[in-house]
């Protein structure tokens, strides 16, 4: 192997480290924010909450908050497979897609939300579940009976 070979691949060490740290960093912050945020709304909301609507927001802002971490966790695992296999699967990018696409979904206001975005997000789920049923089944075919 030559110098210029092992340089790249220090190289792509040291940068796919740096980037686990930088996301490890990120999903602890965020897991700790989320936990202030979520006590502090605890407090906030009790006794304020009157509705179904009131409650349903409270909990839709939860839910995409336990997303984005989840979303963070998938990302660390992408990288953790990229550094193994030293490549992208595109499985686990489709995931992560679908992750980030669920969350906003949760958080869509549907009642102010035009029909267009709401037929194109549901298409482009579509379009990510089929692809990743797809990937899998053709990454991972199943034996014939």
């Amino acid at each position: 192997m030559s110098f210029q070979e092992r340089f790249w691949q220090a190289f792509d060490r040291w940068v796919l480290r740096a980037l686990q740290i930088m996301l490890a960093i990120g999903i602890v912050a965020a897991l700790a924010i989320m936990a202030v945020l979520l006590v502090q709304g605890l407090w906030t909301l009790h006794g304020r909450v009157d509705t179904v609507p009131e409650l349903q927001r409270a909990v839709q802002s939860l839910f995409a908050g336990v997303l984005l971490v989840v979303l963070g966790l998938e990302l660390m695992d992408t990288l953790r497979n990229y550094f193994i296999e030293h490549r992208l699967r595109v499985e686990f990018l489709i995931s992560v897609a679908l992750i980030a696409v669920a969350r906003h979904v949760i958080q869509i206001d549907y009642e102010h939300a035009s029909a267009m975005t709401v037929v194109a997000i549901a298409l482009l789920l579509l379009a990510l579940a089929g692809g990743y049923v797809l990937v899998r089944r053709f990454s991972h075919p199943q034996p014939m009976s």
